[in-house]
């Protein structure tokens, strides 16, 4: 039959430890936030700003467009309720906006030949964005346990003798999911873009994984849904482009688990309940057993970021990206590179 093979013969004395795989780990999610100066600010007098539906591209659903604004609107709102930034968001409809055809091609935009220049009626900025989100599923197998025969030999059920091992192959699902995000502000002042945000690319993989032990085909709806994934990307994006302009939370979600090492069970335990401190402590003890535990070493920067200790995290960070290719790894990183040194005291 396909996706089937031949019987594997056993001690039966070795089947218990198949069904004990992967409980010596502990899985932890880890939240906390903190808030970042910008880079380079608002121009001065730029007190109302428009933000324009984005551009899309060929595979980017056009709910995308409406989407991001409603991102970015949520991210200057944040920043003007929460740090006092002295910034309103114009209703785009309320705002007719043109701009000089070199000004335009400077910003990656253009205009009809021989359109006049303008501005933006109601508004001392605009803020233009592009979206390009490619999404790529493809199907995998695994090999599961599909049966047991236990055999005899002088043996009992697990106390001895020999046993068949029945396998099958069933269905995973990989799913990679790309988002490409490109930003601008114009100041209608002088028509010209005052920031400019280089196109980003954002990653996320996902995949299914069935049971070892009698485990059944898996489908991509056992992943989480394309658009909580897409929009959290989008928001790395927009928050990234956001943050050099006004003051801006950053705020980090990960999942970290353990390795089998004691010290690092333990070390996740504490994260979960967020005595940092105590965690740092087995973490650093689990390195000092195996400086290659990449989830030590992931931990124990979470544990230095969630405490505002942003030079020694963004090191094991770095350890833990050398121990392993995970992007959860890399996103933090890239995150502590980018924010570290900007944090509000």
């Amino acid at each position: 039959m396909p996706g089937r093979m031949p019987k594997i013969r056993l001690s039966a004395s070795l089947i218990l430890p198949l069904f004990l795989l992967g409980c010596a780990t502990e899985r932890a999610m880890v939240s906390f936030s903190y808030a970042v100066n910008p880079t380079k600010g608002l121009p001065p007098g730029m007190k109302v700003i428009t933000i324009e539906p984005a551009n899309i591209g060929e595979t980017t659903d056009p709910k995308w467009s409406e989407l991001c604004v409603s991102i970015l609107n949520s991210l200057v709102n944040e920043s003007k309720s929460r740090f006092g930034t002295d910034v309103l968001v114009s209703d785009r409809r309320d705002a007719d906006v043109t701009f000089d055809e070199a000004d335009l091609r400077a910003a990656g935009m253009a205009t009809e030949t021989g359109q006049q220049g303008g501005r933006v009626l109601g508004a001392h900025g605009a803020i233009r964005s592009t979206i390009n989100v490619k999404v790529d599923e493809k199907i995998g197998r695994q090999r599961t346990l599909s049966g047991l025969m236990l055999g005899g030999g002088g043996g009992h059920g697990f106390g001895g003798g020999a046993t068949d091992i029945q396998t099958e192959e069933v269905e995973t699902v990989t799913r990679t999911m790309v988002v490409q995000t490109e930003f601008k502000l114009l100041d209608t002042a002088n028509n010209r873009v005052w920031d400019y945000s280089e196109p980003m690319t954002y990653r996320s993989t996902e995949a299914t994984q069935a049971s070892p032990i009698f485990g059944s085909s898996q489908t991509a709806a056992e992943l989480t849904p394309e658009d909580e994934i897409i929009g959290a990307l989008v928001e790395r994006g927009a928050r990234r482009f956001i943050s050099r302009l006004m003051p801006t939370t950053i705020q980090v979600d990960a999942v970290v688990e353990s390795s089998v090492n004691a010290d690092c069970v333990r070390g996740v335990k504490m994260l979960r309940g967020t005595m940092y401190d105590t965690a740092l402590a087995n973490f650093k003890n689990a390195l000092a057993e195996d400086s290659d535990d990449h989830q030590a070493a992931f931990g124990a920067g979470l544990a230095c970021e969630a405490m505002g200790r942003y030079d020694e995290a963004l090191r094991y960070y770095k350890q833990a990206c050398v121990g392993a290719a995970d992007p959860q790894y890399a996103e933090a990183r890239d995150r502590l590179t980018e924010y570290g040194s900007r944090v509000r005291p």
